[in-house]
């Protein structure tokens, strides 16, 4: 072993400035400072339990009025005589306007629905009608009701689909109907209820800028959740099973996950569990000034023992600083050795280490420079435009609705070109792929597009037969299709044209997508070409669009260079055109 004599770097730089500093400044603002974000943090989380305590309190009465209401209505002899007579009764009449008027009375109230034994529907909206496919008699609020007897069931969050074009998402509050005079059961009362006001107990008992409330219910299913269609998409994920054991041990400490505190209470009512989510930074936020009150004082204690770090070191930074200088040099891609430097062991041994290091980095330059080109390249296909699960969503969602109406040819059109439209985007993991496959690419998007909007607009596809063999990046035409609809068709009141062309120029091959729609002012044509073409650093914010228009102009660029790419002109009032410029060649890869 080295000897450790103060004549070396490592005793000096050690014994002085590791006893001195990290002893005397580190430890002590290491342990203060963790000490007060411990207090403060164990301060707010027991507030948030004590506010949450509230909140089940508010919860449980909210139920319970709700309980009470239904208490009313099914207690009432109106309603019971209306279950046993038949519909259009004065009886019934008059029950139904008493229903409209809860309804009326209370904004959190989505419906009231009274189910008779013969499976009539009585609620306070004559009009509303039960879809045919539904039986009532296997919901889960049903069973539950008749199962509990005359007492309220309360059901977890769901998309209510009783009633014809009405698809909310409630929780019920349901009970079995008995009859004051001989006990029988008469029918199924259903209370749903809106979220506002549970939304609005859970807003209201919070502390910190992103700290919100939801509920589960006692099986870990969730009744309510600020961000509801997140979590149904599994886009926003909570800790259900840590929060459910967490719920079992009442008093112990809040579950952390690294980033979120999950303090649990649960309701005696309704058995919910109650949670409350506090972000960490929330609770550290105001202590910016703490640090740096505490980097001050370390500064302080740095400068002056540095001082009198300097007076001894003096003698020995001398090799430090020469080698430093030539490792500098890397900086500028000069790769200059170090050589025999004079110094301490340890200032020889790096300078011996630093000379092998730089060796090899020669060596991997290239290496690292081609790996880099090639991650750039995997970098940009994961940019390359995607089928937006809006449009996705919505074409399902015209596929049933024409599923519904019997209209069973035009469900195989669109069924089909969704098909195609997805088969053709996967292209077996090509990136290059012919012309006339992304012709029938775009088609098929046109098609299902076409079908959705019916007489919004219509399309002209032109193309060059001679370049449907040739080669084209994969999803360049379907972005800027896209773009055309939905930031030109779309806001015009008039039957909206696109036109595709391609041809021919010289050894490049022109496309053109051409729309009569909005169209774009002189500021909004720069402020979107500023988004596409300029340098990373000064690229603005883009739409959904915009961004797949910028993606599309990259990936071409990336792949056949930087004089190819993208040309907008646009005329407000008259529409835009988006001209597509790539090089002529021949596909090389085997067609799908």
């Amino acid at each position: 072993m080295r000897s450790w004599g103060f004549g070396t770097l490592q005793s000096r730089i050690y014994t002085i400035f590791t006893l001195m500093i990290f002893a005397a400044v580190f430890i002590m603002q290491l342990v203060s400072f963790q000490y007060t974000i411990n207090t403060v943090r164990n301060s707010v989380l027991a507030s948030n339990r004590a506010l949450l305590g509230q909140l089940a309190t508010q919860i449980d009465g909210y139920i319970s009025s709700m309980e009470q209401l239904a208490d009313t209505v099914v207690e009432d002899n109106l309603v019971q005589q209306c279950l046993i007579q038949s519909s259009g009764s004065a009886v019934c009449m008059e029950t139904e306007k008493r229903l409209a008027n809860y309804i009326q009375a209370r904004e959190d109230i989505s419906g009231i629905f009274l189910f008779s034994n013969d499976g009539r529907l009585i609620s306070g909206d004559p009009a509303a009608e039960i879809n045919p496919w539904m039986d009532i008699k296997e919901k889960h609020w049903y069973k539950s009701a008749r199962e509990a007897m005359g007492r309220t069931t309360v059901s977890t969050s769901y998309v209510q689909n009783i009633v014809k074009g009405k698809y909310s998402w409630i929780v019920s509050i349901s009970r079995a109907v008995i009859s004051n005079d001989t006990r029988q059961f008469l029918g199924i009362l259903l209370l749903d209820l809106k979220f506002n006001r549970i939304n609005e107990l859970c807003r209201s008992l919070v502390i910190g800028e992103r700290s919100y409330d939801f509920i589960l219910d006692k099986d870990g299913n969730y009744v309510f959740h600020p961000m509801q269609q997140l979590v149904y998409s599994n886009i926003r994920v909570e800790p259900v099973e840590e929060i459910i054991k967490l719920a079992q041990t009442p008093g112990s400490d809040p579950y952390f996950d690294g980033e979120h505190y999950f303090t649990v209470e649960t309701s005696a009512l309704t058995g919910w569990h109650i949670v409350n989510v506090t972000y960490r930074r929330d609770i550290t936020t105001d202590w910016r000034y703490v640090q740096l009150s505490y980097a001050v004082i370390g500064l302080i204690l740095f400068i002056v023992v540095g001082i009198f770090t300097n007076m001894i070191s003096s003698g020995i930074t001398k090799p430090v600083r020469k080698l430093q200088d030539i490792m500098k040099s890397v900086e500028y891609g000069e790769f200059h050795l170090a050589g025999n430097i004079k110094g301490t062991d340890e200032i020889r041994e790096l300078a011996r280490e630093y000379d092998i290091m730089v060796s090899r980095i020669r060596e991997l330059v290239d290496e690292n420079v081609r790996e880099q080109e090639l991650k750039r390249k995997s970098d940009l296909k994961a940019l390359q435009a995607q089928i937006n699960p809006h449009f996705l969503y919505n074409t399902l969602d015209s596929i049933i609705w024409m599923g519904e109406m019997g209209q069973n040819r035009e469900v195989v059109q669109m069924t089909s070109a969704l098909s195609k439209l997805f088969r053709i985007s996967i292209s077996k993991g090509r990136e290059i792929i012919t012309i006339n496959e992304e012709i029938a690419h775009v088609q098929s998007y046109l098609t299902i597009q076409e079908m959705r909007y019916r007489d919004k607009f219509r399309y002209m596809l032109d193309i060059e037969p001679e370049l449907h063999d040739m080669q084209i990046l994969k999803i360049t035409l379907q972005p800027l299709v896209e773009n055309a609809i939905y930031h030109g068709i779309k806001e015009v009141d008039h039957q909206g044209f696109i036109s595709i062309t391609g041809r021919r120029q010289n050894e490049d091959i022109i496309m053109e997508v051409t729309d009569n729609g909005l169209g774009m002012t002189s500021g909004q044509l720069e402020e979107l070409k500023t988004g596409i073409f300029a340098d990373s650093a000064e690229k603005q914010k883009l739409s959904r669009q915009g961004m797949g228009v910028r993606n599309v102009h990259e990936r071409i660029r990336l792949y056949f260079g930087d004089e190819y790419g993208l040309k907008i002109t646009s005329s407000y009032g008259k529409g835009t055109t988006i001209s597509v410029r790539i090089p002529l060649a021949v596909v090389q890869e085997t067609s799908v």
